[in-house]
């Protein structure tokens, strides 16, 4: 059985058709979201649709908190989250979906057991930067720790806990310009981590023209 974890896919519905047309290719069984599918770019109510459509299970992260008002933010924030547009934007449907999102899951297959959740435990802001952040009794209950946040992938083991980070779909942060997801086949205990081409300059020409925040579009271009 193959899962495809992904992270982070901030309203970016251009990044989110390119790496579900990539896992299409993987013969996946469930694709799983940690968290983040709204805030910073220009297509909310499209890419909740998309996962709908796609039948991908999510948790909440901190910007669907920020966005259902269960966690603040700081005002100033506002031109670069892009929060109160994209509450206007998204109609019932896509409120309550968000409303109606875990903050984690515990899934067993397999025989084995995933924590899936957007950062640290009962934390969706903190970042989750060190493993050591976590308690090792915690890990021991499980073969699989998943979470995003960081946009960053990562790929470690602690603890006879392999933690997961697949990285970000709409705004990878690890300078490579390349959204990514991991795949874990569990018959095989394996993981993968893929990065997938997109093209970036289009996609910051169409942001720039519509009066996107700098330090968005600079996240898409760095390497």
């Amino acid at each position: 059985m193959k899962l495809a974890l992904i992270s982070d896919i901030h309203s970016n519905l251009h990044y989110l058709e390119k790496i579900l047309a990539a896992i299409g290719r993987e013969g996946v069984d469930e694709i799983y979201c940690l968290g983040d599918l709204i805030g910073y770019y220009d297509r909310p109510h499209d890419v909740l649709q998309c996962c709908l459509a796609n039948d991908i299970k999510a948790v909440r992260g901190n910007h669907e908190h920020y966005l259902i008002g269960s966690i603040g933010y700081a005002p100033e924030k506002e031109d670069l989250y892009r929060i109160r547009e994209q509450r206007e934007e998204l109609d019932g449907e896509d409120m309550e979906f968000l409303k109606g999102l875990p903050d984690f899951m515990v899934v067993t297959l397999m025989g084995k057991t995933l924590y899936l959740t957007h950062s640290l435990p009962g934390n969706c802001v903190g970042y989750l930067r060190d493993v050591g952040q976590l308690d090792t009794g915690f890990l021991a209950g499980y073969d699989y720790f998943c979470f995003g946040h960081t946009h960053r992938p990562l790929i470690n083991y602690h603890f006879g806990c392999c933690l997961l980070n697949p990285g970000s779909v709409g705004q990878p942060r690890d300078y490579s310009r390349k959204p990514s997801y991991i795949i874990v086949d569990l018959e095989k205990d394996s993981v993968t981590l893929v990065k997938v081409e997109v093209d970036y300059k289009a996609y910051s020409t169409i942001l720039r023209e519509r009066g996107y925040n700098d330090l968005t579009l600079h996240a898409l271009e760095r390497n």
